[in-house]
């Protein structure tokens, strides 16, 4: 069975290649019109968070639909709260 060596991260990394040689780094070319932007919005223009807006419709069903929505949250923490005074109550009696 043979195991896999564990590299020793101390040890410098050998350079391989063509551009070992030479120790100089390259430039990648950049256009200068793109080096120094500004980083203001163009007068006229809308920020993105203005461009979506909601719309809820106020009809009898979303309204009905909102109504039961938080009904149901109010029915859920009662039962939770309520649940969990019970379960108190029970294991102060045993």
């Amino acid at each position: 069975m043979t195991h896999a060596r564990i590299p020793n991260f101390s040890d410098p990394v050998p350079v391989r290649g063509p551009a070992a040689s030479s120790t100089a780094r390259r430039r990648i070319p950049v256009d200068p019109r793109y080096l120094n932007l500004p980083n203001e919005p163009v007068p006229g223009e809308i920020e993105p968070w203005q461009a979506v807006a909601p719309v809820r419709p106020d009809t009898a069903h979303s309204r009905s639909l909102r109504f039961l929505d938080a009904a149901g949250e109010l029915l859920a923490a009662a039962f939770i709260i309520g649940g969990g005074m019970v379960l108190t109550g029970l294991a102060t009696l045993l």
